[in-house]
């Protein structure tokens, strides 16, 4: 699930005509207003991406199958520690001039919560990245 999150990702940024409906095959819940948001955010100043980011190492750090109230949230999740590399990333304005900071690392961590609401009818297929948050973690190997 997260290689398919990072790749429309890498889709709708390289592509700004791509639609956003996108987002709802990779994400869920917080994370999909948070991605839409920030999406609609980059089109209107005209930015587009160069290159892909890349996911470098995967670390899964709980499972919780409990399936017990999905009304209520209460619905299988994984945590999984994303290390993400962008070094052959740049995001470019309308013009085609960078905006990215010199000062911006290559790599990164994130801790994704990954849920599935449809547990019941999709045991497989309806994982979906539900939230992030960065984490400080010393830099991965690319």
């Amino acid at each position: 699930m997260v290689h398919e999150y990072y790749a429309v990702r890498n889709q709708l940024r390289t592509d700004p005509k791509r639609p956003l409906s996108l987002l709802r095959s990779v994400t869920i819940s917080t994370e999909l207003t948070t991605q839409q948001t920030l999406f609609k955010r980059e089109r209107e100043k005209g930015l587009h991406q160069t290159g892909e980011t890349k996911v470098v190492e995967l670390k899964v750090q709980s499972v919780n199958l409990d399936n017990s109230d999905p009304q209520a949230g209460k619905v299988p999740t994984v945590q999984i520690d994303v290390c993400f590399d962008v070094s052959g990333v740049d995001i470019l304005d309308a013009d085609g001039k960078s905006v990215v900071s010199p000062e911006r690392p290559e790599t990164g961590w994130i801790r994704y919560s990954v849920a599935n609401y449809q547990w019941d009818k999709d045991p497989d297929g309806g994982w979906r990245i539900a939230s992030s948050q960065d984490i400080e973690r010393t830099p991965c190997d690319d």
